[in-house]
């Protein structure tokens, strides 16, 4: 529906998706006293904080059409929808992931009601300029109280932002996916060692690491959503494809396919994907954030 929807809101055929936000706001606030925003997936970015939002608030978030975390509403727009938030009254409302275009929606919100947000990535991104100007304004929201409270998916931020910027922090951890009953294995070849490799070919998903490392040993066949990006490897024959915008059921079934997953991103590690794949009872290769936290603790404490 919303995705029809937002095919003609490209169209500016702006109304018709303005009255389904508003219908799903009337929906949630019936039963919810808390509102939880997310932006929509563009392919697949954004998916997992979908996913991932969906599994802990499942009866109460509102999708926000976005487009690669770039806003598509107007100023006008935007206006409206925070005046229907507004008028809802909601004791809270959660902002999950967050794309810089939400800071003026809680411009436009936070004297009404108790904004919270819920970050999802990590401090190694913030080596991009863009994301040190969002934390600096996160940060600044944080110490002005627009913003009451910042929760952090992965584990060790909430410590670090409490302790060095003094902000209301808290560790929101992922609930444990729900796999669909009845999960079937896609067909394999049996005297192979099948290798999942699942994520976009971004510098921080670390791809090619993974799948180059994997094709060192012989009998190994590695998985991945898109194996264009391998043409230079040579090894057709050795990397599969199955498609970078899967269903959600249909990604579960060959992830839980593989005899092992790997996701050793540089800056998410132990996210939605980890889980998913502890979750369907499949081996996962992978460090957490805090493990790397830890580490630097460690090393230092002993030299003090």
């Amino acid at each position: 529906m919303l995705k029809r929807l937002l095919n003609k809101f490209k169209k500016s055929q702006n109304r018709e998706v303005l009255a389904h936000l508003a219908i799903k706001l009337q929906e949630i606030s019936e039963n919810n006293a808390v509102l939880v925003l997310y932006g929509s997936p563009t392919e697949g970015n954004w998916k997992g904080i979908a996913n991932a939002t969906n599994g802990l608030f499942p009866e109460n978030s509102l999708e926000i059409p976005q487009w690669y975390s770039n806003a598509v509403f107007n100023q006008k727009e935007t206006i409206e929808i925070c005046t229907l938030i507004q008028q809802a009254k909601f004791e809270k409302i959660v902002i999950s992931g967050f794309a810089p275009y939400f800071f003026n929606w809680i411009e436009l919100l936070h004297s009404n009601t108790k904004i919270e947000v819920l970050y999802h990535g990590t401090i190694s991104e913030f080596h991009d300029p863009l994301k040190q100007d969002f934390i600096e304004q996160l940060i600044s929201f944080g110490k002005t109280k627009k913003i009451s409270r910042v929760g952090f998916v992965k584990e060790g931020l909430a410590e670090v932002f409490s302790k060095l910027f003094d902000l209301d922090s808290y560790h929101q951890p992922l609930n444990s996916p729900i796999i669909p009953d009845g999960l079937k294995k896609i067909e394999l070849d049996k005297t192979k060692i099948h290798v999942g490799v699942f994520g976009a070919d971004t510098f921080n998903k670390n791809l090619h690491n993974q799948v180059i490392h994997a094709l060192m040993i012989d009998n190994v066949v590695v998985h991945v959503l898109d194996k264009s990006i391998f043409k230079y490897l040579g090894m057709n024959d050795r990397i599969v494809e199955h498609g970078k915008d899967l269903p959600r059921e249909k990604f579960l079934s060959i992830l839980g396919s593989m005899d092992l997953n790997l996701y050793m991103s540089f800056n998410e590690s132990w996210g939605l994907v980890a889980k998913e794949s502890e979750a369907i009872g499949v081996s996962l290769l992978s460090i957490s954030n805090v493990d790397y936290l830890k580490l630097i603790f460690d090393k230092i404490e002993k030299r003090i």
